[in-house]
């Protein structure tokens, strides 16, 4: 109960993404293709991507967070998106964050617009960024713990947040 309270709160901090994308695919061995070539056209690198199904993403954002653990929420049947937090010992800074990002870029998942980051009195240091792969976008933010559960993941400090989203197929 402590994560999905944890995923709420921090959730409710970040923006979330609608949904967009697809939830083809079983966890069969879909690999990035790798090449050489480097297209200056973001769209042209992304056509060319496989599409990746829930639980590649999810072992993607898995490797990139890590040594930190990432719990995903279940799907829940008729929802195009799915939240995850990982506590963190420490509120991550700009370089923690970007070299998440990097890992997550390296796995195949280029950003999608910019990285936002913030230190202000009110909220503290946040990062907020959206990548996507397919037609899958993943939304990846950090944050100080959240009041409402910071006793409860003491002595944890920071969390990581990951929303993955893909297009609702019309039932």
């Amino acid at each position: 109960m402590r994560r999905l309270g944890l995923t709420s709160a921090v959730v409710t901090i970040l923006v979330v993404t609608g949904c967009s994308g697809s939830q083809d695919g079983d966890d069969a061995s879909v690999q990035p293709a790798e090449s050489g070539a480097v297209s200056a056209s973001p769209a042209a690198g992304q056509s060319k991507a496989p599409e990746k199904n829930l639980r590649q993403v999810e072992r993607d954002a898995q490797f990139a967070v890590a040594p930190d653990k990432l719990r995903m929420q279940d799907q829940r049947r008729g929802f195009c998106i799915v939240h995850g937090t990982a506590p963190t010992r420490k509120v991550l800074g700009k370089a923690e964050f970007e070299a998440i990002l990097a890992r997550m870029q390296n796995r195949g998942w280029p950003l999608d617009g910019r990285v936002e980051h913030s230190d202000d009195a009110t909220y503290g240091k946040m990062s907020l960024a959206y990548l996507k792969s397919g037609d899958r976008k993943v939304t990846m933010g950090s944050s100080p713990m959240p009041a409402e559960v910071r006793e409860a993941y003491a002595p944890n400090e920071g969390a990581i947040t990951v929303s993955v989203s893909w297009k609702c197929h019309d039932a």
